[in-house]
């Protein structure tokens, strides 16, 4: 693309919203700085703003923004071109490939040095090179456009390097794209070997058994290691092998932009400290690229650049209902059909346990005057049971008007809410939690060995007798000595 094209492509702002860590692309900007905003998709780029840092609207959102800093509405500003959007979008916003194009907020009219994100041309590819190396164009073919992007492939390629003597040495190995001064591009070969040799420094250092452990179940170091890059100096890396060739390979902590939500779902403080320090956790509801809800466990691929994403134990039908919901509606939209909302049902029982009159009254007034709605509160109710299960549970029920449901919490929502803290479990749960949860001693339960029911205080029959037993002095047998 020449300079004139480049400097006439319509430009586009992309934001990160601050409350779930989206982002979405501005379609346009009020005259108090506010943004009106729609999911940074194909189909909605031709109702995007052109952005022209100088106009007096975009002026006035940045001096909100920076009047915002200690509660942002929004955490990052990118400005791109419409081809580049375009292109992020195909490769769902690789965070390393998003923030060239971040700007600084004190300063909007001056972006940040940007990489240009103009994938490799592959017709210019060394083909001399190629064959010295042994590859076929037709079996990096279905390679090509991750290549083009400065990724691997995506699998093995059969080669046969040839060496100083003309002899040619059959193979295999990932490939990737290197340009050359001359603007020319070369293969590189990532060779394929049986296995990691750790007794041999990575980097210089030596693994310990742990990490060895680690890698070889899991692929991942589990943790972050101290290499030294350079002679003399290290720099905290994350470490793991490659899934196709067997290598290690190495990725430094700063270049991964920590953030405090994945596709839409939210990490725990804990979570993030676990994640970002190397190790396995659980992303519960995060949203695919579809849009459906799903949980999988995330782990940093040092090998890949990227999270890896794995499901194995996970309930996959756990959003079921939800995600129904999310294909009836976009079902809809696709027809051009009105989105019928769904209608509750109240009861004066809820799985086998009677509801409250006053909650019955409530919720059944809300459902025929939605003005009443926003007054409708959580009801706590014991003694529900599930479908195929034995023990009652008790929960804390509020109806959800637009998904037609009713919901279910282990904590007053509407006390939470109003406080902004986190809410205290019921009074009769307080010992359970204290004592499977959290690790506690109670003193009328302390030598129960099995989990606590839900509600429970003291010992049953069967747990009495064993709490005897536990007091009981071990009386020997045997030879005395």
């Amino acid at each position: 693309m020449d300079e004139k094209t480049r400097n006439n492509a319509k430009e586009v702002m992309v934001v990160r919203q601050a409350t779930d860590g989206k982002l979405k692309a501005v379609t346009g900007v009020d005259p108090e700085g506010n943004l009106q905003t729609v999911e940074p998709t194909e189909q909605n780029m031709a109702d995007l703003l052109s952005v022209n840092a100088q106009d007096s609207l975009l002026e006035a959102f940045f001096k909100k923004f920076l009047q915002e800093a200690d509660n942002p509405s929004h955490t990052g500003i990118f400005i791109m071109s419409e081809q580049v959007l375009g292109k992020l979008i195909q490769i769902d916003f690789e965070p390393e490939l998003l923030e060239p194009y971040r700007i600084i907020p004190g300063n909007p009219a001056q972006k940040q040095e940007q990489q240009t994100f103009e994938p490799m041309d592959v017709s210019k590819i060394d083909l001399d090179d190629l064959v010295k190396k042994g590859i076929r164009m037709e079996d990096i073919e279905p390679h090509l456009r991750a290549m083009s992007y400065g990724h691997k492939s995506n699998g093995l390629v059969e080669m046969s390097p040839e060496l100083e003597s003309g002899l040619r040495i059959p193979t295999k190995g990932r490939v990737s794209l290197e340009e050359q001064p001359d603007g020319s591009l070369r293969v590189i070969p990532h060779y394929w070997q049986e296995k990691v040799d750790f007794s041999v420094p990575f980097h210089g250092v030596l693994l310990d058994e742990e990490t060895i452990k680690n890698i070889e179940t899991t692929r991942h170091a589990g943790k972050i290691i101290d290499l030294e890059l350079e002679p003399g100096k290290t720099t905290p890396c994350f470490v793991s092998r490659d899934k196709w060739t067997n290598t290690l390979e190495y990725m430094p902590v700063e270049l991964l932009e920590k953030r405090t939500a994945i596709k839409n779902a939210e990490l725990s403080e804990g979570k993030q400290i676990d994640f970002y320090s190397g190790s396995k956790v659980l992303l519960e509801g995060y949203t695919t690229r579809a849009g459906y809800k799903r949980d999988a466990y995330i782990q940093i691929d040092a090998s890949e650049r990227n999270y890896e994403f794995s499901y194995a134990g996970l309930n996959r039908n756990r959003y079921i209902d939800e995600n129904r919901e999310i294909y009836r509606r976009k079902q809809a939209e696709q027809t051009g059909q009105e989105i019928p909302v769904p209608r509750i049902n109240i009861h004066h029982s809820i799985l086998g346990a009677s509801v409250p009159d006053e909650a019955y009254k409530q919720w059944s007034e809300a459902v025929d005057d939605p003005t009443k709605r926003k007054e409708v509160r959580a009801f706590y109710i014991q003694g529900m049971v599930k479908d195929r299960q034995e023990e009652p549970f008790n929960a804390w029920v509020k109806p959800d008007f637009e998904q037609g449901k009713m919901k279910f919490y282990r904590w007053d929502p509407d006390k939470a809410k109003r406080q902004g803290a986190t809410a205290k479990p019921a009074n009769e749960n307080r010992t359970q939690i204290a004592v499977n949860s959290e690790g506690k001693t109670v003193e009328a339960v302390k030598n129960i060995q099995e989990p606590l029911k839900q509600g429970q205080r003291q010992p049953d029959g069967a747990q009495r007798t064993q709490s005897v037993r536990q007091r009981q002095p071990n009386k020997s047998k045997g030879v005395k000595m």
